[in-house]
């Protein structure tokens, strides 16, 4: 309890300077954010995107923002005329810096935006984004974006572009082991060997109240090993469903992400 007590203490003494005040050049000149309206495909589904333009030496978090920092959250219910919606997330690069791992983007990102409408005519989509933004200070940014959504158009390329900087869906299977640990659970995966060169890794659970600590990563011969702590609240284990084990695996130039795992 004592160890996920600290992880806290030390994501909100990262985060405290969130409250710092805006500098003094504006928002405007940190970020610009412009909601693509995009194409409707040939089977009807629509694809927009959220484009994020940083200024130089600022960042962005992706999804799961590593030791420190704030995931981007997306909220269009009040849009009208869509059904289904999902926010996709590009490949992010990790960094390092005083032992503390940061998962972000730089300069730009484009998140695309896959929906199913619920009308063949036009669409509104209407939401709010929150990000943080961080440099020398973090800020935390809440903007409301509004677009039209076209039932007819051509196809935007910059948002196509995108697509190609997803992670890739892995095939493998991943199997997996929780075990009691102090302070939560320990976690063990193992997948097959990959070729390319790892060089970090990430697990997500589905539950923003347990703490995962930076896995571990080792080798043998024909897998990988990956591993970490999971610290819960209570400092008990707590029920984790397999299906919601999101495992990323990064190389210098790709991610391949893994939906669920399988008991040994």
């Amino acid at each position: 309890m004592k160890s996920f007590r600290r992880k806290i203490a030390l994501a909100a003494l990262s985060l405290s300077i969130l409250s710092t005040p805006l500098l003094a050049a504006g928002l405007d000149d940190i970020l610009k954010v412009n909601l693509r309206p995009g194409w409707r495909a040939e089977d009807g589904t629509h694809i927009a995107g959220l484009q994020i333009t940083l200024a130089p030496g600022w960042k962005t978090y992706w999804r799961q923002p590593g030791d420190t920092g704030i995931p981007p959250k997306f909220d269009f219910r009040v849009s009208e005329g869509l059904g289904a919606l999902e926010v996709l997330y590009p490949t992010p690069k990790i960094t390092w810096q005083d032992q503390v791992r940061t998962i972000a983007y730089q300069d730009e990102v484009i998140f695309p935006i896959v929906i199913q409408p619920r009308t063949i005519g036009n669409m509104t989509i209407s939401g709010q984004v929150e990000i943080g933004v961080c440099k020398e200070i973090c800020i935390p940014v809440s903007l409301d974006v509004s677009a039209i959504l076209p039932a007819k158009g051509p196809i935007d390329w910059v948002i196509e572009a995108a697509f190609q900087t997803l992670p890739r869906a892995g095939t493998d299977k991943i199997n997996c082991t929780f075990t009691a640990a102090t302070d939560g659970m320990h976690l063990s995966l193992t997948l097959p060997h990959q070729n390319q060169d790892i060089n970090g890794a990430t697990i997500e659970l589905g539950n923003s109240r347990l703490w995962i600590e930076t896995p571990t990563i080792d080798r043998t011969s024909d897998h990988l090993e990956i591993t970490t702590n999971i610290l819960t609240p209570s400092g008990n284990p707590i029920a984790v469903g397999r299906g919601d084990v999101v495992t990323t695996i990064f190389s210098a130039t790709t991610a391949t992400e893994y939906h669920g795992c399988s008991g040994s």
